[in-house]
């Protein structure tokens, strides 16, 4: 198998795969809603015919992480197809989103899995001229929401990699799957893949993220991200009693001040031998008026660790520190879990594959073999352990390019030359796996 030859064909993609993040990033959407993203890429697919599943084929609904309701679903669903999705597909996805390409080679070998996540964020992207989406006239249509951190470039990526295995399939051998991951923000969707059993017969499993690397310098490869870290998802609703601010006000029970007491209490819970934790309160809102005693408030938070132990204990510490606040104040809570990753870290093995293998790729200035994490998040790390449980392995890999604007951001762009050599990233390692 000449890898160099494979990566070649690539080329002819670099103006196409432009226009393909281009359009998705116009028209972004976030988890359990990206119906037009997955009909495009699903169009794609078929049009070359390749073998693609999705709907309920990829998806166990017995464990989704923040499902939409019913009416929102049904929104999103009509803009998609108003966006120019196709009515047919959406309706055989039965409301769930993500689909998995399969390229079988017909020949005795390894399957291996390449993940690409398809969701967007709830941003609210920059409308000035100095940010090139805007200005270039690809910016969100879709007012908060908006591809800030890249999964736009991921999607184009993996649909590009399908594209080109596809043409060379008789020169594989074993099978690839490209799985086109939906709901990877707040770790909501990769469970729902997993519990389908995606990633069960997969023997090597590689993530691809964008992200940011020093400006001027060439794509720096990362073969893996060290500490991957875990984390829960979930919201908190504070129920107290309305009284008379000022007349009585004795009668209440202050659920604003239960939120608040309890949100100083557990931010004693950070230190933690095990390793680094995060907290944090993202949304809080409470009460209805000025001379009200509050009887409601409602948090959405989340918490971080090094390792999955570490995280756990912050999570329950925080939970109990409700708990205890809720007491003093005469409240009572609840709670719903809204999205879960557990810490990973990647095979070894596989890391000196990838880094033997993307040495063939010429639009890299540097191989290395992992970028220390620094408090990052990606629901991945239920795939990897699935195939690490059967005996596969499993690896995350990160391309560094130039970055404009941070992460998260809505002045978020990144450049576009990356997306090819992501692509030839993705079709190194699997060549030399496959060789191997």
């Amino acid at each position: 198998m000449q890898t160099t030859n494979i990566l070649s064909h690539a080329d002819k993609y670099a103006e196409e795969i432009v226009t393909i993040r281009r359009d998705f990033h116009k028209y972004a959407e976030a988890a359990w809603r990206e119906f037009r993203t997955t009909s495009k890429i699903i169009q794609r697919l078929q049009k070359e015919k390749i073998e693609v599943k999705f709907g309920l084929d990829v998806v166990n609904p017995d464990y989704v992480w923040s499902y939409p309701k019913e009416d929102e679903l049904k929104e999103h669903m009509e803009r998609a197809v108003g966006q120019g999705a196709s009515a047919e597909l959406v309706e055989k996805m039965q409301g769930y989103t993500g689909a998995v390409a399969i390229i079988d080679s017909g020949k005795a070998g390894p399957t291996i899995a390449l993940r690409f996540d398809i969701d967007c964020n709830d941003v609210l992207e920059n409308s000035n001229n100095d940010h090139r989406p805007h200005r270039e006239g690809f910016a969100s249509v879709n007012k908060g929401f908006a591809h800030a951190c890249a999964h736009d470039g991921h999607a184009a990526m993996g649909l590009i990699t399908a594209l080109v295995l596809n043409e060379v399939k008789d020169r594989l051998r074993g099978k690839v799957k490209i799985i086109f991951q939906l709901g990877e923000e707040g770790d909501k969707g990769a469970q729902s893949m997993v519990e389908r059993g995606v990633v069960d017969d997969v023997d090597y499993l590689i993530a691809t993220h964008v992200g940011a690397d020093k400006k001027g310098v060439k794509h720096t490869l990362y073969a893996s991200v060290a500490g991957l870290f875990s984390t829960t998802k979930f919201d908190i609703k504070i129920k107290g009693k309305n009284a008379h601010a000022g007349a009585r006000p004795e009668k209440g029970n202050n659920a604003i001040l239960a939120a608040a007491a309890s949100i100083m209490m557990m931010n004693s819970f950070l230190q933690d031998s095990n390793g680094q934790t995060r907290l944090n309160v993202g949304t809080i809102q409470g009460g209805t008026g000025r001379n009200v005693i509050p009887g409601e408030c409602f948090f959405r938070m989340e918490t971080r660790g090094q390792t999955t132990e570490a995280e756990q204990r912050l999570y329950k510490a925080a939970l109990e520190s409700v708990a205890s606040a809720c007491k003093v104040y005469g409240c009572t809570f609840e709670t719903e879990k809204m999205g879960f990753a557990p810490s990973a870290e990647a095979d070894p093995e596989l890391v000196k594959y990838i880094m033997d293998g993307c040495a063939n790729v010429p639009e890299l200035g540097a191989i290395k073999e992992a970028l220390i994490n620094t408090g990052g998040t990606d629901d991945i790390t239920l795939m990897m352990q699935r195939v690490q449980e059967k005996g596969g392995k499993a690896s995350y890999m990160f391309i560094g390019t130039e970055q404009y604007g941070d992460a998260h951001n809505g002045d978020f762009d990144f450049n576009e030359d990356v997306l090819i050599a992501g692509v030839k990233c993705n079709l190194a390692a699997v060549c030399h796996l496959m060789e191997k």
